[in-house]
């Protein structure tokens, strides 16, 4: 049995290699000249900056030179840079158009900070490495809070298929923070799976550059740790101490940006889609109606496991349930949110066995789709007409995924004690 898993395992190293190899030339031959002509069809873009350029905009003007990042005067400056022109009232009332402003909580110039003396050339070239970084130290950190360390052959494949996916490349291409926020959240969850529980507290108040990300998961911690006060109170001051202190050092250098924040994110509702999955899929009412029963169930579960020890497998469960939850119920339907369903997703893997064979097809099926199709692509290539949906192909299972992940994870058998790590390893 050891000499066929050893053979089988470089195989999975090798897959993951070609699908890598495969991805990066569906990105580049097919999926960025496709955006790119239908950006100039469009007419409006001036030039794609992504969404990282408006943060290390507002951190580099606030830093240096004491502007309101929030202010109307560093929105046009970005807006010309996206557009050629600034975005007027008259403009934005005939059309939806994103006003590219700075709407992020002020304390996320704090991580834009080593950058504001770089040229954005650079910062933009190397951002998408970075960005792969947070992901692939969110899947090791999802390995961690699982006690599931398999060969580093497999650890290394695990990685790369995850870089792989439509929703990571998704979040590197568009270089967005989603991404550190979700391994924050994953690293927190670890801190706490380890016993470090005001290093947990400051890494979740960091996370929240991101609040429709964290806040369902901060919820979590919080009745975690009120079902055990006396051994768990460190968690919350040190999550209390380090968002107190981010707020305080951003009032320091723009009194009242509270203010100018939450007017931004008014703003931000009418110019960007802002809708769930649930009620994309079922209609505002009803969409919203599931979205709170979930969150109503889920409190609850979370209430009655609030005594489980941070060691136990119950512990990562409830944070990945608190995570897809998140996904499915809150204003985060663009594929790069996704990231934070790495641990639902290794969950599955590392509990392989308890899958009934129909579940285990479906989750095959579900990963391999982009790859299988990213190929079809390659050889046989589409026209890159932006009226054309086909070089979107590969991407078109994200969108089912954060429904798929929960059904798999309740049709899991029953088991006392798993013990599937090295079965899921071969």
């Amino acid at each position: 049995m050891t000499s066929v898993r050893q053979k089988r395992i470089p195989l999975w190293f090798l897959l993951s290699l070609c699908v890598s190899a495969t991805t990066w030339l569906y990105v580049h031959q097919i999926l960025s000249p496709w955006a790119d002509a239908k950006d100039l069809q469009k007419g409006g873009l001036k030039a794609q900056m992504w969404d990282l350029y408006p943060r290390w905009v507002g951190a580099r003007e606030l830093l240096l030179n004491g502007r309101n990042p929030y202010g109307p005067e560093v929105s046009r400056e970005i807006q010309v840079v996206f557009y050629g022109h600034a975005v007027t009232p008259e403009e934005a009332a005939q059309h939806v158009v994103d006003e590219q402003r700075f709407a992020y909580p002020l304390y996320v110039v704090f991580l834009m900070a080593p950058t504001i003396y770089t040229d954005f050339v650079k910062v933009r070239f190397w951002a998408p490495c970075v960005l792969g970084v947070f992901a692939g130290l969110t899947v090791a950190f999802s390995l961690g809070l699982l006690d599931w360390w398999p060969r580093w052959t497999i650890t290394s494949a695990l990685i790369l298929f995850t870089l792989s996916s439509p929703q990571i490349i998704q979040g590197m291409r568009h270089q967005q923070l989603a991404l550190v926020a979700a391994c924050l959240i994953t690293a927190g969850a670890w801190c706490v799976h380890k016993g470090y529980l005001v290093t947990a507290g400051v890494l979740l108040a960091f996370s929240t550059i991101k609040p429709q990300m964290a806040v369902l998961p901060l919820v979590w911690f919080i009745v975690w740790a009120a079902g055990e006060w006396h051994a768990r109170w460190r968690l919350v001051a040190g999550f209390g101490v380090a968002i107190a202190a981010l707020i305080g050092a951003g009032e320091l250098l723009l009194p009242g940006w509270l203010s100018y924040f939450f007017e931004g994110m008014a703003a931000y509702r009418k110019y960007f889609p802002t809708t769930s999955l649930l009620r994309l899929l079922l209609g505002d009412k009803l969409g919203v109606v599931v979205s709170v029963f979930i969150v109503i169930w889920l409190l609850r579960f979370g209430w009655r496991n609030r005594k489980v020890l941070e060691s136990s497998r119950q512990f990562a469960l409830a944070v990945a349930a608190f995570l897809m939850a998140t996904v499915l119920t809150f204003p985060l339907f663009t594929p790069f949110n996704q990231a934070l369903l790495i641990l639902p997703a290794l969950l599955v893997l590392s509990e392989w066995t308890a899958l009934p064979r129909l579940s285990r097809l479906t989750f095959v099926a579900t990963v391999s789709w982009p790859w299988i199709t990213s190929v079809a692509l390659l050889l046989w290539r589409p026209s890159l007409n932006p009226a054309s949906q086909i070089p979107l192909l590969p991407a078109f299972m994200a969108s089912f995924v954060p429904l798929i992940l929960p059904l798999l994870l309740f049709t899991r058998r029953h088991m006392a004690d798993v013990q599937v790590h090295s079965s899921a390893a071969s």
